[in-house]
């Protein structure tokens, strides 16, 4: 039986095509590139995404950006 494992560099570029849908869906129909973001939370989209643990994302951000983040996500919805 032969096997078709997915490989990291399609997991990597659906990864992307996901968070890039996420965030043109958060822009209401602007395009990306007139959009300002949050470069804290695309970075963390994209730890997330390709699956990096918790002290792999402290790493890459630092304990500072990584508990803002941290922070942001469980404070009340913002308007």
């Amino acid at each position: 039986m032969l096997q078709n494992p997915v490989t990291p560099h399609f997991q990597l570029v659906t990864t992307l095509s996901r968070i890039r849908q996420e965030w043109q869906d958060a822009a209401d129909g602007k395009s990306l590139v007139e959009v300002e973001g949050n470069m804290g939370m695309l970075l963390a989209d994209l730890l997330n995404g390709i699956g990096l643990g918790t002290s792999e994302q402290v790493q890459v951000l630092g304990k500072d950006l990584f508990q803002e983040i941290q922070d942001f996500l469980r404070s009340p919805v913002r308007n």
